[in-house]
């Protein structure tokens, strides 16, 4: 058993697509299966369910999860205590950020941090939900900008207040339902829904699927994207709808329109962090982010 193969299992747990898992890791796939396998033959069990159609932990493979997933959090933690000194010298903040909605909101917030602290270096970091949340707890992201719910349960995770953003629906300009300055569920609960793979973001998409059910509809599958740019590209060539935020706003393009939907709570969104992150650059940034958020958000 080596790091590599615990990262490859940790990576495959979350995304659960091996094609997405070796994008990740930037290895190919052919490789990740190889680091699956010797673990397994280690093991000597089936850590994943494998079919045509997709790809799932097993039984032995969810008991398995916590324990590797505190030995890499170990390896990180001692990795950065035996290279501390020259860490300390870096002076470095890896900043993770959902993609296709949270960017001028960070940028404004980060401008305002490098105008105060100039010597400190920051490294920026797209992703999805899922992502996201597996940097931060493996230590490869300091801060991450996401959902307070996609933290929740996360035990060593802790969260600075950023943003409340305003659930709405994406339709096409010409769609009949553009013209409305809101909408509830009744207005377009039969229209084709179309949303990002489950398995990518899974917290928005549970939420999605609540909100419809508490309103008394399921929705119309119509497809999935891999990311939020390309389900805001096939609503833009009109193959449905969609529900997002408005912080989607500056990625959207300009036949979109986004409509507030009633009745449904606005979304927390957070800026988690890792309570046994050594970085001295993190504690920094929280007391400084304390002391000058009102003034900036």
């Amino acid at each position: 058993m080596d790091i590599e193969q615990l990262q490859s299992f940790l990576t495959l747990s979350q995304t659960l697509n091996y094609t997405k898992a070796a994008e990740n890791l930037y290895i190919t796939q052919p490789t990740l299966s190889r680091h699956i396998k010797h673990l397994e033959t280690e093991l000597g069990c089936r850590l994943f369910d494998r079919n045509t159609k997709q790809v799932s932990l097993s039984a032995k493979g969810e008991s398995f999860l916590k324990y590797a997933t505190n030995i890499l959090l170990e390896y990180n933690r001692g990795l950065a205590h035996i290279t501390g000194e020259a860490f300390q010298n870096a002076d470095t903040l890896n900043f993770g950020f959902l993609r296709g909605g949270t960017e001028n909101s960070l940028l404004s917030l980060l401008q305002n941090f490098t105008a105060d602290h100039p010597k400190i270096q920051l490294k920026l970091h797209d992703g999805n939900h899922n992502d996201l949340l597996s940097a931060l707890k493996y230590g490869t992201h300091d801060f991450t900008l996401t959902m307070g719910s996609t933290l929740a349960g996360n035990a060593g995770l802790g969260h600075l207040p950023f943003s409340n953003l305003t659930t709405v629906l994406i339709v096409p300009k010409n769609h009949p339902l553009a013209s409305k300055t809101s909408v509830c569920f009744q207005d377009f609960y039969d229209q084709p829904y179309l949303c990002v793979h489950k398995h990518i973001t899974n917290a928005w998409y549970e939420y999605v699927i609540s909100l419809y059910l508490s309103n008394g509809f399921f929705p119309l599958h119509s497809g999935t994207c891999d990311s939020v740019i390309t389900l805001l590209m096939m609503v833009s060539l009109g193959k449905g709808i969609t529900i997002l935020t408005d912080g989607c706003r500056d990625a959207m393009p300009e036949n979109l329109v986004a409509i507030p939907i009633q009745n449904v709570p606005s979304t927390n969104m957070v800026i988690g962090y890792s309570h046994k992150n050594i970085n001295p650059a993190v504690p920094l940034f929280i007391k400084w982010f304390q002391k000058n958020s009102t003034l900036i958000l």
